[in-house]
């Protein structure tokens, strides 16, 4: 279970050991600005040609093949910043991203990805549980023991738990005090063979994050978890996400992200909400003949911008299935304005979204863009690739 888990999310093997970024649980969410801003009063290297132009799109950008990118400065490189977390927990931003995996289709789609098991009362979890939840009685009995066989457990790739709250370090006496049915299910699955997680901060700091993402509903076979809304997954929290077109094109999704602006990276897909929203239009294709010498820095900066805004926006990067050209810019954003090596960039991308996969011939083009940022390569292709 455990080996599978990390080869989807990229983790090293020592992950509950390293740093990971502790989500911040906010119990209030801004709400999408209604009023939308132009691009061109964001992005000001667009050419006077193209803003001027009767026949231009005011949102699109096409990147001009000849021009060369000239960083105003050569950067140093830093580290991601990595909070502590404790053994044995992940946070609610690492939670909804595994309920949001997809790789070739959503992962949820599949009733042994992940056993969600809400360690609450029978009135809690009837008023609302995480989307896929099961009640834990309903699988490890205080008396009569697991109730699922141990073979049956083993199909599962994660096992999640959690309480109402709790964040105490596992088999802590205040953990035992705060939840002790969380702790019991804790370690009889582990005493079973399984690698149990537990959600940090419980159901209240997943709900005040995510509370779209819970329901009444109890969804546990695959037919009705087709049912479900997959969202896009959360690079940087409540702040920058990447997704697919079909995504950027579901309000639902919009408006319970709260999303604000959008930069749409595809050929033919249309700005889905232009009245509301405030996009930046590059028309690129994946492929191993364009050139993101313009789109890199242009993303870049219009991410930026949107996010050192009072009060900041929010931004989701979209190509058609979010994985070669949004995450081409999502990098360059990451590089440029995190000062992370394309390395260092890449593996926190795909610690958030396990299905990134930028063609070669981008990931070439990035590490020049790497070279320009911080004037020498500090990532070799074969890193990357790997």
């Amino acid at each position: 279970m455990t080996g599978w888990w990390k080869q989807l999310m990229h983790l090293p093997d020592d992950f509950n050991e390293m740093g990971v970024v502790l989500s911040r649980v906010n119990n209030s969410c801004r709400v999408a600005s209604r009023e939308p801003v132009n691009t061109f009063q964001i992005v000001n290297s667009i050419s006077d040609r193209e803003a001027n132009s009767p026949d231009s799109d005011h949102s699109s950008i096409i990147p001009n093949q000849t021009k060369v990118y000239e960083p105003e400065e050569v950067r140093v490189p830093s580290l991601p910043e990595a909070v502590y977390v404790e053994k044995g927990y992940i946070t609610p931003q690492q939670a909804y991203n595994l309920l949001n995996a997809e790789e070739g289709q959503p992962a949820l789609y599949d009733p042994y990805y992940i056993l969600i098991l809400d360690c609450r009362s029978a009135e809690r979890y009837n008023d609302s549980h995480v989307v896929t939840a099961r009640a834990s009685v309903t699988v490890i009995h205080p008396e009569l023991g697991c109730l699922i066989s141990c073979i049956e457990l083993q199909k599962y790739s994660i096992i999640l738990l959690y309480a109402e709250e709790g964040c105490s370090p596992v088999g802590s006496k205040k953990a035992r005090d705060d939840s002790p049915d969380l702790q019991r299910c804790f370690f009889q699955l582990s005493a079973l063979g399984m690698d149990p997680v537990i959600l940090l901060g419980g159901f209240s700091a997943f709900y005040a994050l995510y509370p779209f993402l819970c329901t009444q509903r109890m969804v546990l076979l695959e037919p009705e978890r087709h049912t479900l809304t997959i969202y896009p997954s959360e690079i940087l929290e409540e702040a920058l996400y990447q997704g697919s077109a079909a995504q950027a094109a579901d309000y639902r999704i919009i408006k319970n992200l709260h999303i604000t602006h959008v930069v749409n990276a595809t050929t033919n897909c249309p700005d889905a909400f232009p009245n509301i929203l405030s996009y930046l239009r590059l028309r690129l294709s994946d492929d191993a003949q364009q050139d993101l010498v313009e789109a890199l820095p242009l993303a870049s900066r219009f991410i930026n911008t949107v996010l050192k805004t009072e009060p900041a926006g929010r931004v989701l990067v979209h190509c058609s299935m979010g994985r070669s050209r949004s995450s081409a810019l999502t990098l360059a954003f990451l590089m440029e304005h995190r000062h992370w090596s394309l390395l260092h960039a890449l593996r926190w991308l795909k610690e958030r979204r396990a299905c990134t996969a930028p063609n070669v011939n981008f990931l070439r083009q990035l590490l020049t863009y790497e070279e320009q940022l911080f004037g020498s390569r500090l990532t070799s292709l074969d890193d990357i690739r790997r």
